[in-house]
């Protein structure tokens, strides 16, 4: 009898490139082979990451830990790799958010995405994070889940279904090293059996709630242009005034929310200690801020502090 084929895997990491390569490394030796591209990324100095690779027939496991960071799959990716696969992604630590079309969210631990990899998407990490991802082939997933087009873009909430779900992929993860090819195939038949079974496809239009989800990824994703507001976003999500400011009735506006989550930006920034070695003005300026002044009263009457007093001692 011949040997069975086993599940090829490596390992990806910035841990043997000079830290000022390691940015660079990432980008155009592992995410570009991946089919995507760094997409604004600001912070480049002192980047890590690392990812075991597991590699079936029919699909491919990905577990990443990696500093904040922007990808984008777009239309030329496409064209160029002709890769056509069902991505599925989990987020264990951390937070970040994907968007595909007209739908998107941000993620936190337990969340589930679910892209279609022939179609343009963006995803990223707002923060150091760690995620368990997949990549099924198009007639695996739709034999067992059901047509791709029905789930692009959708997120799964948070819950008990997401935990035996992340707990499923994680054990599959320790142990797809010594799996044959074919039991690998049946692992995977089971974790989209269990997707399947707390995933429907009964949403149809946009909600309400899905759209102030999208527009908050718009918004992070954004805060470094000053020119960023409102209008933009009606033009980027292509919906009305009207209907975006209804999304955000319940608080305080869409401007106000661009500008906490500029704030919020900042703050974070200015009390990481790797930071700081960054100026004030320097930060202020990538949180999408042009005036000192009304960045210092505004970071004052949202947080009782001063910027200055925020930067560990």
């Amino acid at each position: 009898m011949a040997n069975p084929s086993f599940v090829k895997t490596l390992v990806q990491s910035t841990r043997e490139v000079e830290p000022e390569r390691a940015f660079e490394f990432w980008q155009h030796s592992v995410l570009a082979a991946g089919g995507v591209d760094t997409q604004g990324s600001e912070q480049t100095q002192g980047f890590a990451a690392g990812r075991f690779v597991a590699r079936a027939t029919h699909s491919v496991l990905l577990h990443t830990k990696s500093d904040e960071i922007a990808i984008a799959r777009l239309t030329h990716h496409i064209r160029k790799d002709d890769v056509d696969m069902v991505s599925i992604a989990m987020f264990l630590r951390g937070s970040g958010y994907f968007e595909q079309g007209n739908r998107g969210a941000r993620m936190v631990p337990g969340d589930i995405s679910i892209v279609d990899t022939n179609r343009p998407f963006q995803a990223g990490g707002y923060e150091a994070y760690e995620e368990l991802r997949i990549h099924i082939s198009r007639s695996v997933f739709q034999t067992h889940v059901g047509e791709p087009e029905a789930f692009a873009g959708r997120m799964i909430r948070s819950g008990p279904h997401s935990t035996l779900f992340a707990n499923y992929l994680q054990t599959y993860a320790s142990l797809v090293g010594q799996m044959p090819d074919v039991e690998a195939g049946v692992a995977i038949e089971g974790a989209l059996h269990l997707l399947r079974s707390f995933t429907t496809t009964s949403e149809v239009a946009v909600s309400t709630e899905a759209l102030r989800s999208l527009a908050m990824v718009h918004i992070e994703r954004c805060l470094h242009n000053p020119g960023f507001g409102p209008d933009a976003m009606c033009k980027s999500l292509c919906v009305s005034r009207t209907r975006l400011y209804a999304a955000f009735a319940d608080g305080e506006g869409v401007a106000a929310s661009i500008r906490d989550a500029r704030l919020d930006r900042a703050r974070r920034y200015l009390s990481d200690p790797a930071q700081a070695n960054e100026s004030i003005a320097t930060i202020m300026i990538r949180c999408g801020f042009t005036d000192a002044s009304t960045f210092s009263r505004a970071f004052s009457r949202r947080f009782g502090i001063s910027a200055r007093d925020t930067r560990p001692r």
